[in-house]
């Protein structure tokens, strides 16, 4: 299964934290099936809850975790962000960040065209289920914030966003547009032969940098014009199915 385990290791010359685990899994090498076919993630479909377990456990022992201390959020697309401690690790928190700085911990988000966004720290790592919604909302800087807060410099941050939605297959309506238009973001929508397309990486970056970061690498992936490497909500509903399972992507200290 490693093969199917994206990372930037060879990308990104900063990377120097031996004690850091991370990686974005792509929809390859489980045992769900259909649908969810094959390495899905997510509870909250029809997937067959043995499956899920399965491949989760999968995870676990690629990165030698245990399956106790492997942790994910009831993510809800907003800009909570709440620190994972031995004390909450085994609630149900409603959230789409977390960060931990406890050795042994991994954190996991499922996505299926979001973007998930990992963050290396010097004390603490961080990831972030990035949807629109949490990202006009605040998410990339309340979790950046909450890192300085615990002594983190933003110029040491490391942040490495996985797979997602591409412009050239991020189509909007009108009501959209409108939205970034009232949010003073109207340059990130482009008419395309009568199509509006929504630049989810560039405003990605553009957060990115206005919160004074400045190591990072940002995926060119397109989750939707991969449909046998990665779970595409967009696709997936175009393309007749009412459901799909969610790629895991997962951050640690070990």
């Amino acid at each position: 299964m490693s093969k199917y385990l994206l990372n930037f290791k060879s990308d990104i010359k900063h990377i120097s934290k031996k004690n850091i685990t991370y990686g974005f899994f792509t929809r390859v090498g489980g045992n769900s099936t259909g649908n969810y076919k094959s390495l899905n993630g997510s509870y909250n479909n029809n997937d067959k809850k043995k499956n899920v377990d399965s491949n989760r456990l999968m995870v676990t022992e690629k990165f030698k975790v245990e399956k106790k201390n492997f942790f994910f959020l009831n993510q809800i697309h907003s800009s909570k962000v709440i620190e994972v401690t031995t004390n909450n690790n085994k609630k149900k928190i409603n959230a789409d960040g977390m960060i931990t700085k406890k050795k042994g911990v991994l954190l996991g988000i499922l996505t299926a065209d979001c973007a998930p966004m990992i963050i290396l720290g010097e004390i603490y790592v961080g990831i972030i289920h990035v949807g629109w919604r949490g990202l006009l909302n605040g998410i990339i800087e309340n979790s950046i914030m909450k890192l300085k807060k615990k002594g983190e410099k933003t110029q040491n941050l490391i942040c490495l966003v996985g797979p997602h939605l591409q412009k050239k297959s991020f189509i909007v309506k009108n009501d959209f547009e409108r939205m970034l238009i009232k949010k003073n973001k109207k340059e990130y929508i482009t008419k395309v032969k009568g199509k509006l397309l929504f630049n989810f990486s560039k405003l990605i970056l553009y957060n990115l940098k206005n919160m004074g970061v400045k190591k990072f690498k940002i995926s060119k992936i397109d989750t939707y014009s991969n449909p046998e490497l990665f779970f595409s909500h967009r696709y997936s509903k175009n393309y007749g199915n009412q459901d799909c399972g969610r790629q895991i992507s997962v951050v640690g200290i070990i």
